[in-house]
């Protein structure tokens, strides 16, 4: 078994860290980009998304082109959400059957594929299939996740979860960064469905084919042979088994804080660059600028406060913490849809960072901790679905509230629902030690 303080530990730790922040980057490059997809789509004539605009149009006349774009980039963040949410439990699963690194070399080649045809998607449709494809092959996050509890013991777990809640954060800066500065760069040519989105594009697809090239030639597999397909659990497709008592006793709940935490927290983020640029003019570039703020204030409390403080304070108590801290955030944010002003968007999305990146490790850790060693895949599976359902359900809930009653509406409303997943992980069980048989298993 690898030692998780030897020099393989730490190596495999590393190279989990670039796999996430590579895979984020691409996933976030896309976010200060979707109003102007909308522009540059909804404008060819006859196509997949013109028709489905003018139907809104006709259907609710009095709306303005911002409810709309916020409305579209609900719809596309719910899609991807919504397949992530459907297959992540299945590749959490098969990482505890075959390993963690076949399932990360496989997703990441699927999005690879992904990536390559969002380059030449001229077409709105092309687009959305890339989507799908990069939404079904997204297994590699789950297996990351496993993988990170393999090689930590539950004494190390909150260090090791907050590596990855790093990762997500810098990825998240690199990412829609990266989308801003590179929205007015354009290929000359618009053959074989070159489009004004394809160097943002080509930017993920490199990404991807490095981290994909990198992970098969440095990633070692973390799960023994004598602890694969060990686990005696029912096997079901049924995404909604996240809440089943068999994950470990304390497992339902958590996930069931992080589809709301999730839910939430997504249903800002979507709507986020539609409110910038609605009420403070926000342009692609100051979007990009805006996520990346956001991601540096959050990987800086997962990497210098949350892990420092884990260990005394627990993940249960820095979770509530953070939780609480979203409730001035979304309040101050949702201000900005009646006051228009830099100063309170800014003051909000960082106070959002600070409460999300205590959030996300806790849950993490938490998770890890109460989940039986013998299918860490599988429940880590689980909770990747419960936040993919809640970046389903949040992007949609969003938009709408959004489009249908007031740009500042689904800030003030998620600043009262902070109160359900704050109840959830206020019943857990405060101090979490760990089996005899779980410590020694990992």
């Amino acid at each position: 078994m690898t030692d998780p303080a030897g020099r393989t530990g730490v190596r495999s730790t590393g190279i989990i860290f670039l796999v996430l922040f590579l895979d984020l980057i691409g996933f976030s490059i896309v976010f200060p980009l979707f109003a102007e997809m909308l522009k540059f789509y909804g404008g060819q004539h006859g196509g997949l998304l013109s028709q489905g605009m003018d139907a809104l149009q006709a259907l609710l006349p009095g709306t303005d082109p911002g409810q709309r774009a916020a409305l579209f980039g609900g719809v596309m963040g719910g899609l991807y959400a919504g397949l992530q949410f459907i297959a992540a439990p299945w590749w959490g699963r098969l990482s505890d059957r075959i390993g963690r690194r076949p399932v990360i070399l496989w997703s990441l080649a699927g999005s690879v594929v992904a990536y390559g045809m969002w380059i030449f998607a001229g077409d709105f449709s092309v687009f959305v299939i890339s989507r799908i494809i990069a939404g079904v092959m997204s297994g590699n996050v789950s297996a990351a996740n496993a993988a990170m509890a393999d090689i930590t013991t539950p004494e190390t777990r909150g260090k090791g979860m907050a590596f990855v809640g790093m990762a997500f954060g810098l990825g998240f800066i690199c990412g829609p960064a990266l989308g801003g500065l590179t929205s007015h760069l354009t290929f000359s040519s618009t053959a074989y469905g070159l489009n004004p989105f394809s160097v943002p594009a080509l930017i993920a697809f490199s990404l991807c084919l490095f981290n994909l090239v990198w992970a098969y030639l440095k990633f070692a597999e973390t799960l023994p042979p004598e602890r694969r397909g060990k686990a005696e659990v029912a096997r079901t497709i049924n995404p909604l088994a996240m809440f089943s008592r068999e994950l470990g006793a304390d497992v339902p709940r958590i996930n069931g804080a992080f589809l709301l935490h999730t839910a939430i927290f997504s249903a800002m983020e979507s709507t986020l660059v539609f409110l910038a640029a609605h009420q403070c003019g926000f342009t692609p570039m100051d979007a990009g600028y805006l996520f990346a703020g956001m991601g540096l204030a959050s990987a800086m409390i997962q990497g210098g406060v949350f892990r420092r403080l884990v260990t005394r304070l627990g993940p249960r108590t820095l979770t509530l913490w953070g939780l609480l801290s979203l409730v001035p955030g979304l309040i101050l944010v949702g201000l900005v849809g009646w006051i228009p002003s830099s100063g309170l968007l800014i003051a909000g999305v960082l106070t959002l960072a600070i409460g999300t990146g205590l959030v996300f490790p806790g849950l993490s850790t938490l998770v890890s901790l109460g989940a039986d060693p013998r299918h860490q895949g599988w429940v880590m599976g689980s909770f990747r679905s419960a936040g993919a359902l809640g970046r389903a359900i949040g992007p949609l809930f969003g938009a709408v509230v959004y489009f249908a009653i007031a740009p500042g509406a689904p800030y003030l409303l998620g600043a009262l629902a902070i109160i359900s997943p704050w109840l959830l992980v206020r019943g857990l069980p405060l101090h979490r030690a760990p089996s005899d048989e779980r410590t020694a298993a990992s």
